[in-house]
């Protein structure tokens, strides 16, 4: 039968496992400790473990409050990704008089702050194309100065629209006081 050992430094941090069989333990290494399969099951599904005076000694169990901590940040990061992602799937405008979808990747965004910048010298009669979709076909189409101001616009609304949005659950997640009540926050 194998038999499994655990190396580990100065401070009794774990720093690898060895098997007398598939990965003995390499000479010169003399921090070691004899470990059953259980312990060894147990170290490496559950991190934390540590040697002290030649004993492996479990990682304490987190409190309440890093507990909360943890789901919190955990759920914050879930909110961020839903709003990142909300900001780069398109908005809609009726700059065009009919509802149509905008993108709004990194680069559409760069590229309509260009065109805007572009239609604030514009001579009458000035159009550029941008690309829209009535969720169907997609057409790079002409837009006027004022009609591409107006997309502007619904760009902007739809930002801080989710912005606020996000702003608001990261509030609420904050605020929260059980692991269930800021599980229970989504976008």
């Amino acid at each position: 039968m194998t038999t499994k050992f655990a190396a580990y430094d100065p401070n009794g941090h774990i720093t690898a496992y060895y098997d007398s069989i598939d990965s003995p333990v390499p000479e010169g290494v003399t921090n070691v400790i004899e470990i059953t399969q259980d312990e060894w099951l147990a170290c490496i599904n559950r991190p934390g473990y540590t040697v002290v005076k030649g004993a492996l000694v479990a990682p304490l169990q987190p409190t309440n409050e890093e507990l909360l901590t943890q789901a919190q940040a955990t759920q914050t990061a879930m909110v961020s990704t839903a709003c990142a992602e909300a900001l780069t799937t398109g908005f809609t405008s009726s700059a065009l008089g009919v509802a149509l979808t905008y993108p709004s990747q990194d680069n559409d965004q760069r590229n309509l702050q260009s065109a805007v910048s572009a239609a604030a010298t514009a001579s009458p009669g000035w159009t550029i194309p941008l690309w829209c979709t009535d969720g169907d076909h997609w057409s790079f189409t002409s837009h006027t100065a004022a009609q591409l101001q107006q997309v502007n616009a619904d760009w902007l609304a739809h930002r801080v629209a989710a912005q606020q949005k996000y702003a608001d659950l990261i509030a609420q997640i904050n605020a929260a006081t059980s692991i269930e009540e800021v599980q229970a926050i989504h976008w």
